[in-house]
């Protein structure tokens, strides 16, 4: 069985193989940042944001021992400036979900990724990936 320190380990293994856009633009909750400085967000360009939801984990079957399964989400929120042709935010969109849906890694599963069109916040332009995952 994976735990969830492993599951974790293994989405930042994925998305530090991404390599539509620069690492440095990509923001992962809670993790050490590349320099000493907190993370700012370009001031031009594409940027992302990346989140891991676990939802309550629950027995999936018996054996010699029970089998508990957790589901969750992975968001991944894409922004570039607002006054921007979305074009760009939707190709990246598109890597995003050309590189993680259906990828297997030991007992976790990356299932369908779907693109949310968030709009306009402030001076930015959103759009969400969220994909469906199990651990188990």
């Amino acid at each position: 069985m994976m735990t969830h320190t492993e599951a974790r380990a293994a989405f930042m293994r994925l998305i530090d193989s991404f390599d539509y856009l620069d690492q440095s633009v990509i923001c992962t909750q809670n993790q050490k940042e590349h320099s000493s400085q907190p993370f700012e967000p370009p001031d031009q360009g594409l940027w992302c944001r990346v989140f891991i939801r676990n939802a309550p984990s629950f027995i999936s079957g018996m054996a010699d021992e029970p089998c508990v399964r957790t589901m969750g989400n992975l968001i991944i929120q894409c922004f570039d400036r607002r006054g921007n042709d979305t074009l760009e935010l939707t190709n990246l969109a598109d890597a995003w979900i050309q590189h993680l849906q259906f990828k297997h890694d030991n007992h976790l599963t990356i299932l369908t990724g779907s693109v949310i069109d968030v709009g306009e916040i402030e001076d930015l332009y959103q759009m969400n990936v969220v994909f469906e995952y199990r651990i188990n």
